[in-house]
């Protein structure tokens, strides 16, 4: 199955909520740092997602410059997306086995660079809290756990953050809302909602 047709078919009919990681790290990685890197986050956010009842599959490696011109192709910007050396994509599903969406990292084939969380609900959002159960995780796990004393943009928590997002999103007629870009431990956060 054509993955760019599933995920075209899936979002033109839901709202999507991203969340994107960019990590500011301009340095080289050590030598001795592997692809190995993408699988302990990877292995990290399944532990922590399953205690939230959320299951995430094991990560798809794509690696050769067709796998990633076919599935990791995310950036229309060429400069950006050659950056895209290595990538890995995994599946979220909720307790009742229903599709939430995906976690894919990219990046150098030493080092995750960026982590896009792509959730999936309703126009409604009736799956916010699933929502916010994974960004949670997710932000925590791969950027820190000092969102409390740090309180970004004045929001309390994360839960804030994706609710302030629902809102503005929900009480207007557009299709795509993005939020303020907001930095914790050096990387860049930015909500971005889809109705597809």
């Amino acid at each position: 199955m054509n993955k760019k047709i599933l995920y075209a078919g899936i979002m033109s009919a839901i709202a999507i909520i991203s969340v994107l990681i960019v990590s500011s790290n301009d340095a080289a990685p050590p030598a001795s740092v592997s692809a190995s890197q993408y699988l302990e986050h990877n292995l990290i956010l399944k532990q922590k997602l399953s205690e939230a009842e959320i299951s995430m599959s094991s990560p798809i490696r794509l690696q050769t410059p067709d796998e990633i011109t076919q599935y990791c192709s995310f950036f229309a910007d060429s400069e950006k997306q050659k950056l895209v050396e290595y990538c890995t994509s995994t599946e979220l599903k909720d307790k009742d086995g229903n599709f939430l969406g995906n976690i894919h990292m990219v990046g150098l084939k030493d080092v995750p660079q960026m982590v896009l969380v792509l959730v999936q609900t309703d126009p409604t959002m009736s799956k916010i809290d699933s929502v916010k159960k994974i960004f949670n995780v997710v932000i925590q796990e791969l950027v820190c756990k000092c969102w409390a004393d740090v309180k970004p943009d004045n929001f309390e928590n994360i839960d804030g953050w994706v609710d302030g997002m629902r809102d503005f999103h929900t009480s207007d007629t557009q299709t795509h809302s993005k939020s303020k870009q907001l930095v914790l431990e050096g990387k860049t956060l930015q909500l971005e909602a889809y109705d597809k």
